[in-house]
């Protein structure tokens, strides 16, 4: 049995996988998608006798960290937990290998600290609400105090494509497809690069106070305008994938946690916001003498953004569902018809399902869209329900 819940997230992403019987949180959107959504289900998973195998902050960006900050937060201490959670994988500054510091300057402690008021950074239609402007500490810091199990220990180690396959009941794999320890380590030097300009002269060395700092600074600059590289497309052009991809730059997005989950003989590649060109490289090993590899589903990279999904990517991979979670809504326009057109314009011989958590744009275009090839496939919006996974026909 393999089957996904795809939370109402905003811009964000939240899944519940359900991989027999072994109960997996990817992601957690915002705050509001946690208290709105995702709470109720995991309450009634505690009350059934279950817990979570596992839960993944793909990357630091507050519609992916948020409901997570708020499920760390709530969730109780050890022996008291709301549910039980046996393993966490998060990538942050203590994850990484300690790099030579010096000593700790008064001066340095002043720009951590202002950029630990700032605080994670709140959507403006979640503006009020008291829980979001409560996220104080990082998730670094909330695993750490309430003694979770976190990156196969204390948080030390990171989760790269290095790792080993994580091995759970019935039949159950998680092999990491990324990041790799270049890209990680790639953001944190970054960091360092902007904190400098604040008069910052301390190294990259975990502490509570760096922690916070570190992610809180990760969530913002992901807020940051578009580069000014990208180009927009008039809405009556008619432009294809490979007219209109340019590789994303972001650091944080290529420092992504992306997965391969196979229950039995069903599988999920479930993609993050990682680079593309990375996907690309892992992939290759894996792929067949002749054709694409064949999942059961994807979950398209980065909200189905055109910097994040490649004609090369997609020539790589192929399955009858594809899952797309944003609410269309801000200034990056995700989720772009390109993409979606890429999807469906390639010749099948089974009929490919998109889900959608919310009704956009792009889905509504797409219902009305022709493929080229003469491909079957249908368009689904659904709102955190289950959508089974382990039994599509390829």
């Amino acid at each position: 049995m393999l089957k996904l819940k795809m939370y109402p997230a905003n811009k964000g992403d939240a899944f519940l996988v359900n991989a027999n019987g072994n109960h997996l949180l990817i992601d957690g959107g915002y705050a509001s998608t946690y208290t709105d959504y995702i709470a109720q289900d995991l309450a009634e998973l505690s009350r059934q006798g279950g817990r979570l195998s596992l839960v993944v902050c793909t990357h630091i960006d507050a519609d992916h960290i948020g409901g997570l900050l708020t499920f760390f937060s709530t969730n109780g201490g050890p022996g008291n937990r709301g549910i039980d959670v046996d393993e966490v994988w998060h990538n942050s500054l203590r994850s990484l290998p300690c790099p030579a510091t010096g000593p700790s300057l008064t001066e340095d402690a002043t720009v951590l600290e202002a950029i630990k008021r700032r605080g994670f950074p709140i959507p403006p239609e979640q503006a009020a609400d008291p829980i979001s402007a409560r996220q104080g500490s990082s998730l670094a810091n909330l695993l750490r105090s309430q003694g979770y199990h976190w990156n196969f220990g204390d948080g030390s180690r990171c989760i790269d494509r290095r790792c080993a396959t994580l091995d759970l009941p019935h039949t159950v794999q998680l092999a990491v497809l990324g990041p790799s320890v270049a890209r990680l380590e790639s953001l944190r030097t970054f960091w360092l690069k902007d904190m400098q300009k604040f008069g910052y002269r301390g190294a990259a060395q975990s502490s509570d106070l760096v922690d916070d700092a570190y992610e809180m600074w990760c969530a913002h600059a992901a807020q940051q305008p578009v580069s000014a590289g990208i180009q927009p497309i008039a809405a009556n052009q008619e432009l294809s994938l490979a007219q209109v991809y340019k590789a994303d730059t972001w650091i944080a997005n290529g420092s992504s946690i992306a997965l391969l989950l196979t229950a039995g003989r069903s599988t999920v590649l479930l993609l993050g916001d990682a680079w593309a060109e990375d996907m690309v490289e892992e992939l290759k090993c894996r792929q067949p003498e002749s054709g694409p590899l064949l999942f059961d589903a994807i979950k398209i990279a980065h909200h189905g953004s055109y910097h994040n999904t490649s004609v090369e990517l997609l020539a790589l991979v192929d399955a009858p569902c594809f899952l797309i979670s944003t609410n269309g809504k801000g200034r990056h326009g995700h989720p772009h018809f390109e993409v979606l057109k890429e999807i469906v314009d390639r010749p099948a011989s089974f009929e490919r399902t998109l889900y959608f958590n919310y009704e956009t744009a792009a889905s509504r275009r797409l219902r009305n869209y022709s493929s080229k090839s003469g491909a079957r496939f249908s368009v689904h919006v659904v709102e955190g329900e289950w959508i089974d996974l382990g039994e599509a026909q390829l």
